[in-house]
């Protein structure tokens, strides 16, 4: 196989991963896109974040996660701080892009319940490798994923 040939191969394992993440997800009470999944995990790993701050980091337009941020707010999910007082709320009830967002409990409910089913499916799928396979895959996942972090856009 050439290299061309193994990262093909490395795209399609990536999409069953998310296919199967989010058909795994459904199960769960509050039923997350994808992408809802990705916008909480962001405001969980990024505390104060803004509309702005997601739309730059996943590369959509500010718009296309106001659209999102509106329905997660519609689903009790996120809100706005409430100690941020510099802003008001836009049509709907939508986070003003502006403001530093936060899940709800009910979103924290979400996120966990989510990742619970998403760490299981993991978890399965990683049975019979060793600690070392496991360790190895993660450090390798972690320098694939960081890689644009760094400045080496393609």
């Amino acid at each position: 196989m050439t290299r061309r040939d193994d990262a093909a191969g490395i795209l399609r394992e990536l999409i069953v991963i998310s296919r199967r993440g989010v058909a795994d997800a459904r199960t769960a009470r509050i039923r997350l896109s994808l992408t809802d999944q990705s916008i909480l995990g962001y405001i969980v790993d990024h505390p104060g974040a803004r509309s702005t701050d997601i739309a730059t980091a996943f590369r959509l337009n500010r718009s296309t996660v106001s659209r999102q941020l509106a329905n997660l707010a519609r689903l009790g999910v996120v809100r706005e701080r409430a100690d941020e007082a510099s802003a008001s709320s836009g049509a709907g009830g939508a986070p003003v892009r502006g403001r530093p967002l936060e899940l709800t409990d009910t979103g924290w409910a979400a996120y966990h319940e989510a990742i619970a089913i998403l760490q299981s499916v993991v978890d399965h799928q990683l049975g019979d490798w060793t600690d070392a396979e496991v360790a190895r895959f993660a450090r390798d996942l972690h320098r694939f994923n960081t890689h644009e972090e760094e400045g080496t856009t393609p």
